[in-house]
């Protein structure tokens, strides 16, 4: 096993949990721009999709909502969605602001971890590096 494989499900993690950051600060953001639609990151595709393309096993999980759309793609593997809003706005704009930042929340939360657990591997490789 080299390092690159050895640190890649959380590289690939902190990548896609830094673009999802960005997708939801610009929905909330643009919370009162008439018509604009609420797009996020459909996560846990886009994860397995980038875990197949290097070659390593998947990890069985789910998309965020069940009410998602395939839109488009963000980069290699990345599928960007459009949510459908629980209530409609008169105006067009999707985003449910109080939804976003709870979201937001969440994303940072697991971003942390994500980052907790790759400095675990490091820190692993480097007590085997030393002979601890």
């Amino acid at each position: 096993m080299n390092i690159d494989s050895y640190l890649a499900p959380h590289a690939d993690a902190l990548r896609l949990r830094a673009k999802r950051t960005e997708m939801i600060a610009t929905n909330i953001a643009n919370s009162d721009t008439p018509g604009y639609k609420a797009r996020d990151l459909a996560f846990g595709d886009t994860l397995a999709d980038a875990r197949n393309a290097s070659s390593l096993p998947a990890l069985a999980m789910a998309t965020s909502s069940h009410q998602h759309l395939r839109a488009s793609r963000l980069g290699p593997g990345a599928r960007v969605m459009f949510r459908q809003p629980e209530q409609a706005s008169l105006d067009g704009n999707t985003v449910e602001k109080h939804l976003e930042q709870a979201r937001f929340a969440e994303n940072s939360v697991r971003y942390q971890a994500s980052l907790q657990f790759a400095k675990r591997r490091v820190d692993s490789l480097i007590r085997s590096l030393r002979g601890e």
